[in-house]
Parts: structure tokens; sequence; C-alpha cells
């Protein structure tokens, strides 16, 4: 059962290709998380990047655990910085920061760091409403509907879709499943047989 509130997916879709347009990106095509971070004033950085990481931090971020997380949202001053996993592919890494971003955009509280008392630290999560808008909006940012038509339409396969906005093939499967493009082309092609 989804928890989004009523007209938020239109909200979204209306969203992307507002940022679409501020960036001066073709309507049918990839949007670059890094630069829609950019206009937004976001710094993204991968751990190596960070400044005055530990090194005992770097080493478990980058080496005994790279795979256990996609991207983080910290605050440094009255500035958001995101830090993204530099291990996984391209796609992951554009999922992972539209995801974050989505937060930023959203207006989301944003998580908060603990430390316990053997100086480990810990994140809170935001809670599930949020976190599926968040995956809604970035999801949208990164394959509007309308743009998933269009490419479809023009013959992609699904890995080539996926290809073509520089995402993951589940996520492409995700918002095709979520925007019924599929039904909606197949019923083209009966009209037009």
């Amino acid at each position: 059962m989804s928890l989004l509130r009523r007209g938020f997916k239109t909200w979204c879709e209306n969203a992307a290709l507002g940022y679409r347009r501020e960036l001066g990106l073709a309507r049918f095509g990839a949007l670059n998380p890094r630069l829609l971070a950019s206009r937004l004033d976001v710094k993204v950085w991968t751990p190596d990047e960070v400044p005055g990481v530990p090194s005992a931090a770097l080493r478990q971020l980058t080496e005994v655990d790279p795979f256990g997380w996609s991207a983080v949202t910290i605050c440094l001053r009255d500035r958001a910085a995101i830090i993204t996993n530099d291990r996984h592919l391209p796609e992951r890494q554009n999922n992972s920061i539209a995801h974050e971003l989505s937060h930023l955009i959203l207006e989301h509280r944003p998580a908060q760091v603990f430390v316990s008392n053997t100086g480990q630290m810990m994140l809170s999560h935001y809670d599930r409403v949020q976190e599926e808008e968040a995956d809604c909006l970035s999801g949208t940012l990164l394959v509007p509907r309308a743009a998933l038509l269009h490419v479809l339409a023009s013959g992609y396969d699904h890995a080539r879709a996926a290809a073509h906005f520089v995402v993951t093939q589940d996520l492409l499967k995700m918002r095709i499943n979520l925007t019924g493009v599929q039904r909606q082309l197949a019923s083209r092609r009966r009209r037009s047989a």
C-alpha cells in the first residue's frame, strides 16, 4: 500500500520537468544528479574527499564495508553535502544522489548522527513516508514519465533505456511499473494495427 498523499506523483512529474528546464536539459535526455546538486548548492563528495574524516572511518567505508552503504546527507554550517559511495557503479550512484537530493528538495527532516559511548557513529533513519516520497521523486527526476514513454516508443529495449538515463535496470523497471507506460504503448499498438 502506497503511503504517498494524493497528487504527489503528479507533483513529482511537474517538479522533474521544472528542474530539467532550469538545467537546460533536453526533455527526453538524462539528468545528471551532480548537476542538479550544484544547481541546488549541494556539495557531492566521495568518502576520501570529505575534509577531516578519520582514517579509521575512511577505511571502514571504503575497504571494510564498501557495499554496506550508498549515500548520506550531512549538514555543514548552512550547506548540505552528500557523501556518495564511489565503489558503486555510476548508475547506482545517480540513484543514490538523486534520492538524497529528493530528501532535501522535499525538506525532510534530516537523519541525525548519534555517537555511542564506545565512539561508534550511528545514523537515525527517515520515516517510511519520507523514504517513499524520496524514492518517488528521485525515480521521477531520473526517469520522468514523458521521457520514458518517448524512449520506449522509439524502440529502446530496457537495457538501452536504462543506459540512456544512466540508471540501473531495476530503477527503470520500477518506473515502467509505476507509470503504466507499457499499457499505454500496448494500447497505441492495438489502435495502429
